[in-house]
């Protein structure tokens, strides 16, 4: 009855603990029975149960927008503003997040993790230092703030370095300025866009992430990240990427799959509903990742996904779009086949689930 990974486990429990062969058992036997009492009876409308289980909590979800994730600077969605965008599947979500575990020694050493945190950091022109276009002249000027290069542990040389390597220009030392001369024919619109592009020229880091924080988990310290850039953190020596994610589920399905991105959903629905003190069934939760990953990307849950793509034309009309349903249905003459249960209901047949789908028969005579 218990499936080999249970098995495993109390295996490894009994071991632990050192239990004796009749202790075993009877933990096995306990195991079993309370197994059994957890199946989901044949028939079961589990998609009803489910909506039903994860609906109701969410209408009592507190509206709470954020809570803090190890450190003022660093929110992350929760309660109902996390829900939607699970379920909505949105690429790009409100505060995307990244928990980056480290190898040792940085996971033990609080100053390599605080070192380490500095330098995953995007740090772009406009960061550390003023640029300003001179329309008259034709000049871009790029003035250094000199402090918030040291603080930021950079070199100034470096930095020049970069710049020339993608434009032409001559760095003042002493007033520590890098100008930038154009042609008298260019246009106005062509200096404001070259100021522009110069402000988010990347100096160093990981493009995307905005802010790393360490904190301490336990006996070690790890990483968190205000945006996220799961693939290149990844390829870095220092982080452990077996425990290492995000919490943008298409990030994750791009770069570790979509077995991943399933499992990253039912924990993030998980959190998203403790956030606001609500306890549902995780089985819930894994038959809506199971339904939104189905077919190898994340479809979300509405009009556009999965209720949109259902294969019953009762089913799709009734939920939004009703017109636009049943006109396309007629013109490319689809049939409905009744085998659901919001078809069934709207032409008042039993529903095919639970006591509904069996059929019983009786010999006359």
């Amino acid at each position: 009855m218990l499936t080999e990974r249970m098995k495993e486990q109390i295996e490894a429990f009994a071991k632990e603990k050192k239990l004796s062969k009749k202790e075993k058992e009877a933990l096995l036997k306990a195991a079993e029975e309370y197994y059994k009492t957890h199946l989901v009876d044949p028939w079961e409308a589990i998609g009803v149960v489910t909506a039903q289980s994860l609906g109701e909590p969410a209408t009592q979800a507190t509206l709470r927008t954020f809570h803090m994730a190890g450190a003022a600077e660093v929110s992350v969605a929760s309660g109902m503003d996390r829900i939607l965008e699970i379920v909505d599947g949105l690429k790009k979500i409100e505060t995307p997040v990244m928990y980056v575990y480290l190898n040792p020694p940085y996971n033990k050493d609080e100053e390599k993790a605080q070192k380490l945190a500095r330098s995953l950091e995007e740090i772009v022109i406009s960061y550390i230092a003023d640029v300003k276009e001179d329309f008259v002249k034709k000049t871009i000027t790029i003035h250094f703030n000199t402090k918030e290069i040291s603080r930021r542990g950079l070199d100034i040389r470096e930095i020049v370095k970069k710049l020339e390597a993608k434009i032409s220009g001559t760095f003042d030392s002493k007033k520590n300025t890098f100008t930038i001369k154009l042609k008298e024919d260019t246009p106005l619109m062509e200096i404001r866009k070259l100021s522009q592009s110069i402000e988010k020229l990347q100096i160093s880091g990981i493009k995307g992430i905005k802010r790393a924080l360490v904190k301490k988990e336990g006996d070690e310290y790890m990483i968190t990240t205000s945006g996220t850039n799961l693939k290149a953190i990844l390829k870095r020596p220092e982080v452990d990427h077996t425990r290492t994610y995000s919490n943008n589920i298409h990030e994750v399905r791009e770069v570790l799959g979509i077995e991943a991105a399933r499992y990253l959903i039912v924990e993030e629905l998980y959190k998203a509903y403790m956030s606001s003190d609500l306890l549902v069934d995780k089985r819930h939760l894994a038959l809506v990742a199971d339904a939104m990953t189905a077919r190898g990307v994340i479809m979300p849950i509405g009009r556009t996904g999965i209720a949109g793509k259902k294969g019953s034309v009762l089913a799709r009309a009734a939920f939004e779009e009703t017109n636009k349903h049943l006109v396309e249905a007629s013109i490319w003459n689809e049939v409905d086949h009744l085998n659901g249960i919001v078809d069934n209901l709207i032409v008042g047949l039993p529903i095919k689930a639970g006591t509904g789908k069996v059929k019983l028969k009786m010999k006359l005579g």
